[in-house]
């Protein structure tokens, strides 16, 4: 359990419970992975949050085969383009925070919550080393930037998974774009599952529709990502044409997948990571030398949501220099108030959490992004966004189709769209 705070440092504002006030209890992603890790057979469920109601674990353990396709990047707006998926609207999830895929993925590669497996962000402060990792892409940094790729020992070494496939009754099977499926990250995540790598989004019908009926009547879970939609968001916007071709793109594809599953014994469960939004204001922590002066470590976590390590007796100037370079761009808030607040999840934290997330979390206005680069790197530009917790970036959609399955009469089935305002 986090302690709760005690340094008079900052008060506990309304943004430090946003996060969990605003989510229905329940109603989460990582309850989702509940539902999953209890339905597939896990020999130790190492999440504490309870399964989906409306999706109970007797019902994803009553299927042969449960095929969950994550999509990087899903945002609710683009339900409007997506007629299909549309049509298997199940319900609407909240994301893990923050709300990114570094940490997201990690949670449904673990079973864990943000919290217990300790990766933060695409950048997450590593206290015993004094670096910073990168975990998706395995570098490793130190304060001038200099960064060193990680073998699969040595980024084991860093982050110590417990892959969720190695704890359930049933075989895997992990189908990744090829680019990626035999990464360092992804090698160490994939444990005991086949890793099946692919080039094209089109691919994916057939090569699915072969490996389900290849694996016959024997129980098994196959997990699928897709990826490019995220990179068009960041890149285009969310907002932008090459986004909506793409989804269209993407909801064919979709319905190629069912008509191929069709007769299958199968579950297929889509989601996403996080959301995306819009935004235009690109703050850049080095034309504020007075802030970075207060820091012993470059800001970590995510340009919506950064973890700042400020230097001892250095706090009341970390927060006046923010004030005066940022004003009410980037909201300042005590870590130790959003710690006990239990924003990073529930369960046993990880040993390294409190260090690894600092004193501060930085939470640029909606329309803003906070970058820390180092050394001639000049950092990211964004048209789009996620990581942080507005509506766009936390609320994630849930799709659900069944295939040549005949529940039982009193079988509890997901058949209404459960939505809230948050």
């Amino acid at each position: 359990m986090i302690a709760p705070p005690t340094d008079a440092r900052s008060p506990v504002t309304a943004s430090a419970r946003r996060w969990n006030l605003e989510a229905p209890q329940g109603h989460g992603f990582i309850n989702l992975l509940a539902s999953l890790e209890q339905g597939l057979g896990s020999a130790q469920a190492l999440n504490p949050e309870p399964p989906l109601a409306a999706l109970p674990p007797e019902v994803v353990a009553g299927y042969r085969h449960v095929l969950v396709w994550l999509i990087d990047g899903f945002a609710l707006d683009y339900l409007a383009y997506v007629p299909s998926l549309r049509a298997d609207l199940a319900l609407q999830l909240e994301a893990v925070f923050p709300s990114t895929t570094a940490t997201a993925i990690t949670s449904l590669f673990t079973g864990m919550s943000p919290a217990q497996h300790g990766l933060l962000g695409w950048r997450t402060y590593l206290p015993q080393a004094d670096r910073t990792l990168t975990v998706l892409p395995a570098r490793e940094s130190d304060h001038a930037g200099n960064s060193a790729a990680l073998s699969s020992q040595s980024l084991n070494a860093r982050i110590r998974p417990s892959p969720l496939v190695n704890r359930l009754a049933r075989k895997s099977t992990f189908v990744s774009p090829a680019r990626i499926a035999h990464s360092p990250y992804n090698r160490l995540m994939s444990g005991s599952a086949t890793v099946i790598g692919y080039d094209e989004l089109e691919q994916l019908p057939a090569l699915l529709g072969a490996h389900v009926r290849a694996v016959g009547r024997a129980p098994h879970y196959t997990y699928l990502y897709w990826s490019h939609l995220d990179h068009l968001g960041h890149e285009c916007g969310p907002g932008s044409p090459e986004v909506r071709d793409h989804l269209a793109a993407i909801d064919a594809t979709y319905s190629r997948l069912c008509a191929e599953l069709a007769g299958t014994d199968t579950l297929l469960l889509t989601t996403t990571d996080h959301g995306m939004r819009t935004v235009s204001q690109r703050l850049d922590l080095r034309e504020a030398p007075a802030v970075c002066a207060c820091l012993r470590h470059p800001l970590t976590g995510e340009p919506r949501a950064a973890l700042a390590h400020v230097l001892p007796g250095r706090h009341r100037q970390f927060r006046r220099a923010m004030e005066e370079h940022f004003g009410n761009r980037v909201e300042v808030i005590a870590m130790e108030d959003w710690l006990y607040g239990n924003a990073f999840g529930s369960g046993v934290p990880h040993p390294e959490l409190q260090a690894r997330a600092g004193d501060y979390l930085l939470f640029p206005d909606e329309d803003s992004y906070l970058v820390d680069p180092a050394g001639d790197d000049t950092g990211p530009c964004f048209i789009g966004a996620h990581g942080g917790v507005t509506r766009a970036e936390r609320e994630i959609p849930l799709f659900r189709r069944s295939f040549g399955h005949k529940p039982s009469p009193d079988r509890t089935e997901m058949r209404q769209c459960g939505t809230y305002s948050g």
